[in-house]
């Protein structure tokens, strides 16, 4: 904990009590906005033979010490502060923003999630690691070796077998690896995605922003305290004097237009070399003011930045939850690609295995004089080109097994364990016109759109207002204290009372600028409203193409089934008949029933991302908390996992998985 005094709306008191502070008391409790305003207007603010700080009651003088306890009142006030907890103002800060957050997301309803701020660091450095670069170094080192300071080695072999052990040796298995599942690695996403946290830290902002707006919008306290110390010399002699000037005030914005404020201004001005003579003067005032437009800048205009920041927070909430679906289809769709990647290295290690057989086969027929040289040096051939592509297909696997790893936040040299499982979603009845207006409304950006639209015409609504001249109502009254004592304290006089009040009208002569600046507004709604429409053209084709390509994947796997009965169908015939059979005709066979296989796959998996995809584009994806898929109604998923149950992320695996990467 650090022991910066944090001073909140200028006060150097901080939350302890205005009157006690000035009476040489400190109250331990905070002082709420009403009682505050209860002491400013009430005529004991200050209990009888208290002083404000250099000033004198009407009683007895005390003598040369009567400074010594409001100096003592500011060391107490800020000792109080110090002890009182450098992190409590922040901590209120961030329920106020999860609060907020969390009345913004039932307001807009349906399934949400609400970002929970995870102790923020951001003031406390000695918590977070510090940079290794100097953040206040104006001259960086910089780390670029010469060609002659850096080292190459050659490889001391490049035989065939060394470089196939090597890659074999990157196929190990690790005991500890993480198994994860498709549900396992949403929820670790959402747990540890910097994507996901990104967007977290967009919801939390606009709530800041407004939570700025809000208090801007409200009643804000402030205390100015100055000392000035003045000498006038004479024949080399000097008369010294010291002014003290405590102002106390109270701001309001009105909601529709203008500001009214309360001050309590305090004076004391000393003789340092007459001090015992009584040469000295202290007077108060207490003045209230109201600036209030009534034609420009008048009505709803006034209140601009805090109708755009309320709204704001709206669309950062849509965009928030717009982000969770976007991103769950986004790492369901990378994980089901490794999936199908998996796939087909079981495909591929299953094809190594009959290219094998078929090249110990075609080598036993020629050396019993039935087959030619070149039917066994062309399966030959064919095996080790097929271990190329499995070579090649394993470090594609281990390529974008890394690249989901960053996508999920988790560390790149943590060894995992993809496990075959999908959401299992069946497939929709639909009505391509009927989805295109489902979309239309249930569209949280497209909502965000379409109010942006109506922020548009509001911005041309205010631009007019420029145009308008300026007049505005301008009103005080100041209640002093007695003028015919020298220290009147805070011996306030009604008497003494004045007040002023007025109106100014300024004549519209120069308004060109406004002019300008409402074509600007209105060319910036045509803009919008062109936007607007285009945003909504490419919704309905996306919603389109998604229905038609639901269909298309369906058509696809029929096709792919029936390919792999043709393929298992040719294999069989050719192994019930291997003598009619070429070695070609084998290695053809094996690769078609390869293809056909990994054609399958591919597309069970755009089955389920194109259904993901117009669940998505419909706007009628929803997830839970935890970042799974909630059911609709009449919604029932298939089997989600072809492999053993598989344990959370971070957990150790029992048993050495197939494949870590």
């Amino acid at each position: 904990m650090g022991h910066n005094v944090h001073m909140p709306n200028g006060n150097p008191f901080g939350r302890a009590s205005y009157q006690h502070v000035l009476s040489g008391e400190l109250s331990h409790r905070p002082i709420e906005i009403e009682e505050m305003r209860t002491q400013i207007h009430t005529p004991r603010i200050f209990p009888p033979g208290n002083r404000l700080p250099g000033f004198q009651s009407p009683g007895p003088d005390p003598g040369p010490n009567r400074l010594q306890p409001p100096l003592m009142c500011v060391l107490y006030a800020t000792l109080l502060v110090a002890l009182s907890g450098c992190q409590s103002a922040f901590e209120r800060i961030d329920h106020r923003v999860e609060s907020l957050m969390a009345q913004t997301n039932r307001e807009m309803g349906g399934d949400t999630k609400t970002p929970i701020i995870k102790a923020w660091e951001l003031d406390t450095t000695e918590t977070r690691a510090q940079p290794e670069s100097d953040p206040i170094t104006e001259k960086l080192p910089t780390f670029n070796p010469s060609a002659q300071e850096l080292e190459f080695l050659p490889s001391a072999s490049s035989d065939t077998e060394q470089v196939i052990s090597r890659l074999e040796g990157y196929n190990v298995d690790y005991e500890d690896a993480t198994q994860l599942d498709l549900e396992a690695a949403l929820a670790y996403a959402m747990q540890n995605s910097r994507d996901f946290r990104f967007a977290e830290e967009e919801f939390v902002l606009a709530s800041l922003r407004l939570l700025i707006e809000r208090h801007q919008w409200g009643p804000r306290f402030f205390n100015d305290f100055s000392a000035t110390v003045q000498g006038d010399g004479t024949d080399g002699l000097f008369d010294t004097s010291l002014r003290l000037v405590n102002e106390f005030r109270i701001t309001q914005r009105l909601p529709y237009g203008g500001t009214v404020s309360a001050r309590a201004l305090a004076r004391a001005t000393e003789d340092l070399h007459l001090r015992t003579t009584g040469e000295n003067t202290q007077s108060a005032d207490i003045i209230l003011q109201a600036n209030i437009p009534l034609l420009r800048g008048a009505g709803t205009v006034a209140r601009e930045s805090r109708i755009q920041s309320e709204r704001n927070m709206i669309y950062q909430s849509r965009n928030f939850e717009r982000f969770r679906r976007t991103n769950l289809v986004t790492i369901a769709s990378q994980f089901l690609n490794l999936v199908v990647q998996k796939k087909s290295l079981v495909n591929s290690e299953r094809s190594v295995t009959s290219f094998e057989l078929l090249e110990a086969r075609e080598l036993a027929l020629h050396r019993g004089g039935r087959s030619t040289r070149f039917e066994a040096a062309l399966s030959q051939n064919a095996t080790i080109s097929q271990l190329d592509s499995l070579n090649q297909a394993r470090e594609r696997y281990r390529l974008s097994v890394d690249r989901f790893k960053v996508q999920l936040g988790m560390p790149v040299d943590q060894p995992v364990v993809i496990i075959e499982s999908s959401f299992g979603l069946p497939t929709p009845d639909i009505d391509m016109n009927e989805a295109v207006q489902i979309a239309m409304s249930n569209r949280l950006d497209l909502q965000n759109r379409r109010d942006q639209l109506a922020d548009a015409y509001r911005a041309v609504h205010n631009a007019r207002n420029d145009l308008l001249p300026d007049l505005n109502l301008d009103a005080s009254a100041t209640l002093p204290t007695d003028p015919d004592r020298d220290r009147a304290g805070l011996d306030f006089d009604p008497d003494e009372i004045s007040f002023q009040a007025g109106v100014t009208f300024g004549l519209p002569l120069d308004r060109e600028i406004e002019r300008l600046n409402i074509r600007q507004a209105q060319i910036k709604l045509e803009r919008r409203r062109r936007d607007y429409d285009e945003f909504r053209d490419t919704v309905a084709i996306n919603v389109r193409g998604a229905v038609r390509g639901i269909d298309s994947a369906l058509f696809s796997l029929q096709i792919q089934e029936q390919g792999i009965e043709v393929a298992q169908q040719e294999k069989a015939s050719i192994d019930a008949a291997p003598d009619r059979a070429s070695s070609r005709d084998n290695a053809e066979a094996i690769d078609r029933l390869l293809r056909a296989q990994d054609q399958r796959d591919d597309a069970k998996r755009n089955l389920e991302v194109s259904i993901l995809e117009y669940l998505r584009d419909t706007g009628q994806l929803r997830i839970n908390p935890e970042g799974s898929i909630l059911p609709l109604r009449g919604m029932e998923f298939s089997q989600k996992s072809d492999d053993q149950e598989p344990k959370t992320p971070g957990e150790n695996a029992a048993t050495p998985p197939p494949m870590a990467e």
